[in-house]
C-alpha cells in the first residue's frame, strides 16, 4: 500500500492556505493528505457546506504553484458548476501580491510560467486528448453519466504521478456515476469506520466519507454534528435545516446518507394521515390535473378545490386517452373548472377541443423549472396535511411508486423504475401547484 506524505508537505500546504485566507481544520487536513499521497484516485464525500469546493481550490492552486509543467483540469457536470471551483482558486491566486504576480489570470485559466489549471466543459469526448497531471471532479452525484469521469480517469495513464480527485455529497443509488465510484471504494482491501469517518484505501485509491449511519435517528444532532466536521456548521443550524427542508433532503444533504431507490418523496405515514371524505360542491371552482401516461399505462385525470379535497379518476388500456378527453368536459358540466392543467407533450390536441368548449386550458411541461417547485408544494401540502384525498387504491399506489429525484436545481417527484405508474400524483402535483398559484378573488370591503 503506497505510503502517505509527509507531515512536513502537509504543514507546508497549511502555511499556503494562511496566505490564501483559508486556516486547514483537522478533516481539511486528512483530507489534503490523502489528496498528496502517491495513490492515483482519491474520493471525498462531505455534506454540504463543508468547505470542498474552497479546499480543492486550494489544492489546485498549490499544484501549479509547485508541480512543473502543471496541467490541471476541473471539471464538473456543467461548466457553470465547474467555475465554482474555479473562481475560488482565482479569488485565492489573487489574494496574495507573492502568488499574484507568479500567476496570469483569464476567464477560464490560471496560468503559470509552465502551467496551468483549466475549467473544462462536460462534453466528455472533447477531452480524450488531455495530459493531466491533476483532474479535480466537482460533485459527481450531479453527472448524468459517467462518460466525462471516465475520460478524466483514462488520461491517469498518460502521465506518471496525475492525480485523480473527486469530491462530492452523497448520491442517489448504487446504480449512478458517483454510486459505483464509491461501491469500488468501499471493496478495497482495507476499510474503517470511527465515528462519523468512514475511510476505504487501497494501492491505487483511497476514500474519506462523512455521514451518519442509516440506522441512526434522523433527529440526533449530535451525530449530524459529527458527520459535519467544519467548524462553522453547527447543531443549531443544522436543527433549522431539520425544519426547513423534506426529510429525504435532509438526510442526503446533511447527514451525507445514501438514499434507498432514490428516495421515498413522503414520510412515512404522511399520505395515509391525509385521507378522508373530500367534499366537493356542483358549481365550485375545481383545478384539473392531466397526465397522459400513453397506450400500456395509466392515464390520470385529478382535480382540487381551494381546500384542496381530491377527486381522481385513472383510466388504463388502449381507449384510456379517449377517456381523458371525454371525461374533462363531463366534469365541466358538474364544475366551474378554473384550469385544465395539461402536458404539451400528449395532450395538445385534447386540449384544443377544451378551450372549442369553453375550458381554460393551461400548459404545464414537465421539465425540471416546473416540476421543482410543484414538488415541493405537493410535498408542504401533505405533510402540513391541507390536502384531503379520498384514499383510492390507484391514486395511493401511483403515490407509492413515487420517489425523490435530486438535480442540480433541486428535487421532484419522478418515477423509481420504467414502467411504474405514477401519473396520479404527477396530475395531483400539477393541481395543487395551479390552485396554490391562483390569487384569490378581490373582495370589496367598502367605499372610500
Amino acid at each position: 500500500m503506497s505510503s502517505p506524505p509527509s507531515s512536513a508537505e502537509v504543514e507546508r500546504f497549511a502555511r499556503f492556505c494562511r496566505l490564501v485566507g483559508l486556516e486547514l481544520e483537522d478533516f481539511q487536513r486528512s483530507i489534503v493528505a490523502e489528496a498528496f499521497s502517491p495513490r492515483r484516485e482519491a474520493l471525498v464525500l462531505l455534506p454540504r457546506g463543508c468547505g470542498k469546493s474552497s479546499l480543492m481550490a486550494a489544492v489546485a492552486l498549490w499544484h501549479l504553484l509547485t508541480v512543473p509543467r502543471a496541467a490541471a483540469y476541473v471539471a464538473a457536470a456543467s461548466r457553470d458548476q465547474a467555475a465554482v471551483l474555479f473562481d475560488i482558486a482565482r479569488a485565492m491566486a489573487v489574494a496574495h501580491p507573492d502568488i499574484e504576480r507568479r500567476i496570469t489570470v483569464t476567464r477560464r485559466e490560471l496560468r503559470s510560467k509552465d502551467g496551468f489549471v483549466k475549467v473544462i466543459s462536460s462534453d466528455a469526448p472533447k477531452q480524450h486528448g488531455l495530459i493531466p497531471s491533476l483532474c479535480l471532479v466537482d460533485e459527481l452525484h450531479a453527472h448524468p453519466d459517467d462518460a466525462l469521469y471516465l475520460a478524466l480517469a483514462t488520461a491517469m495513464l498518460k502521465r506518471p504521478g496525475a492525480k485523480l480527485c473527486t469530491i462530492s455529497t452523497a448520491g442517489t443509488g448504487a446504480d449512478t456515476p458517483l454510486g459505483r465510484l464509491r461501491a469500488r471504494a468501499l471493496a478495497l482491501p482495507s476499510v474503517t469506520r470511527t465515528g462519523a469517518l468512514t475511510r476505504a484505501q487501497g494501492a491505487n485509491m483511497a476514500m474519506l466519507e462523512w455521514s451518519v449511519s442509516d440506522e441512526a435517528a434522523v433527529d440526533d444532532l449530535a451525530l449530524a454534528k459529527q458527520a459535519n466536521p467544519a467548524s462553522w456548521i453547527s447543531e443549531e443550524g443544522l436543527s433549522e435545516q431539520r425544519e426547513a427542508v423534506p426529510e429525504i433532503a435532509y438526510r442526503r444533504f446533511h447527514l451525507n446518507q445514501w438514499v434507498a431507490k432514490i428516495g421515498s418523496w413522503l414520510p412515512a405515514g404522511a399520505w395515509q394521515a391525509c385521507a378522508g371524505a373530500p367534499e366537493l360542491e356542483d358549481g365550485e371552482r375545481v383545478w384539473v390535473g392531466v397526465d397522459i401516461g400513453g397506450s400500456r399505462a395509466d392515464s390520470a385525470v385529478v382535480w382540487v378545490n381551494e381546500r384542496l379535497h381530491v377527486g381522481v379518476e385513472v383510466f388504463t388500456g388502449e381507449d384510456a386517452v379517449t377517456d381523458v378527453a371525454g371525461f374533462v368536459p363531463e366534469l365541466a358540466e358538474r364544475y366551474t373548472i378554473a384550469e385544465a392543467i395539461f402536458d404539451p407533450w400528449h395532450a395538445g390536441q385534447m386540449a384544443r377541443e377544451w378551450e372549442q368548449r369553453g375550458i381554460p386550458a393551461v400548459v404545464f411541461p414537465q421539465h425540471d423549472a416546473r416540476m421543482i417547485p410543484a414538488s415541493q408544494a405537493l410535498y408542504d401540502a401533505v405533510v402540513e396535511r391541507r390536502v384531503m384525498h379520498p384514499n383510492d387504491p390507484r391514486l395511493n399506489a401511483h403515490v407509492a411508486a413515487a420517489v425523490a429525484r435530486h438535480g442540480r436545481r433541486g428535487w421532484r417527484i419522478d418515477r423509481a423504475e420504467r414502467g411504474e405508474n405514477i401519473d396520479g400524483v404527477i396530475a395531483l402535483c400539477m393541481a395543487v401547484e395551479r390552485a396554490a398559484a391562483t390569487p384569490e378573488p378581490v373582495k370589496l370591503i367598502g367605499w372610500l
